[in-house]
């Protein structure tokens, strides 16, 4: 089956009128949004804030923040275009490595929002007062405002404290992922149900699935406001697999395991790439372990009642991304 979407283009007509809530976290928000936004006004993002590893983490244990990592990414991809790029580079700079320097992997989007943070007293104004000076185009919401672990239980029984013990596990760890949760519960941000009950469409973002996707959906509150809305699901399964996570994961089993987590019985529609990855970025991948999400079409049709089967891979750089097409089905369908 062959699709053709038109290249994207700003829509002025009836903009706003459709109200679009994407959930997750990292790179997946970030490339659906930054495309979507041009034919799309009506954005609102919800990101997890459960991450505990690199700059994010150190923030977070230093100054009790809400870690900021997943925010500064939706601020930069929801951003105004005409200053997206100067964005960016800002927002996006990392500080490299300068005899010891207390700056040395520090970012700057994760210290402003950290500022913001002081200054305003409440880490939701900082995001607007962030969105505001940038222009952000719809909204960006943390799913939960409490301080909480994510964990995971694995097949041996033993248990995994935090998300970047759980990222970055070792790639010759053969342990599988039985589930998650969060320690101490947390509770659902109250503007974040009343974006998932106004929404037209919701669409779960790809990413790594136990440690950007799922933690969205763990929150107290948030099953119960997708069992009230009447927006249309749709789920953008991720390209490749992750060893610490996914190993072995076709299309359908990442599906069926989101299903699980957000209590529903089926999407209304699945996005699933068919594209292949250049050879040697693949190279790259398989020494991680990492191998491309296989698309079982027929398995898929059970857990959606539309499956969209896509060339969805842009190659070009160091990693493999979704590419705008993705964005140009999600307005249009």
């Amino acid at each position: 089956m062959c699709y053709f979407y038109p290249a994207l283009k700003k829509e002025t007509k009836n903009k706003g009128e459709e109200s679009v809530v994407l959930v997750g976290g990292g790179g997946g928000v970030y490339r659906i949004a930054k495309f979507l936004k041009y034919v799309r006004g009506n954005i609102t993002t919800v990101q997890t804030i459960f991450d505990h590893g690199g700059h994010s983490g150190e923030l977070r244990d230093e100054r009790g923040v809400l870690p900021p990592g997943d925010i500064r990414q939706a601020i930069v991809a929801l951003s105004d275009e005409e200053i997206e790029g100067d964005l960016r580079a800002l927002l996006t700079h990392r500080f490299s490595p300068h005899n010891g320097s207390s700056l040395d992997g520090a970012t700057v989007g994760n210290i402003l929002l950290t500022a913001l943070t002081e200054i305003t007293g409440n880490p939701v104004s900082a995001i607007n007062v962030l969105s505001r000076w940038f222009r952000v185009k719809g909204r960006v919401l943390p799913v939960s405002l409490d301080d909480c672990e994510l964990c995971a239980l694995l097949n041996d029984g033993s248990v995994l404290v935090g998300e970047g013990k759980i990222d970055k596990r070792s790639e010759n760890d053969k342990r599988k992922i039985k589930k998650v949760f969060l320690s101490p519960p947390a509770e659902i941000y109250r503007e974040v149900p009343e974006a998932i009950v106004a929404a037209h469409k919701i669409v779960f973002c790809p990413g790594d699935l136990y440690t950007s996707l799922i933690p969205c959906t763990l929150v107290r509150g948030f099953k119960e406001a997708l069992s009230r809305s009447k927006a249309k699901l749709i789920y953008v399964t991720n390209i490749m697999t992750k060893k610490a996570e996914t190993d072995g994961f076709k299309a359908s089993d990442f599906a069926k395991e989101l299903l699980r987590y957000i209590g529903q019985k089926r999407f209304d529609t699945i996005i699933v790439n068919t594209g292949e990855v250049r050879k040697n970025l693949l190279g790259e991948y398989e020494k991680q372990k990492a191998h491309p999400v296989v698309c079982d079409i027929s398995r898929l049709k059970s857990f959606a009642k539309n499956i969209v089967p896509e060339n969805f891979v842009d190659d070009k750089g160091e990693v493999v991304r979704h590419n705008q097409r993705v964005a140009s089905i999600i307005a249009r369908l």
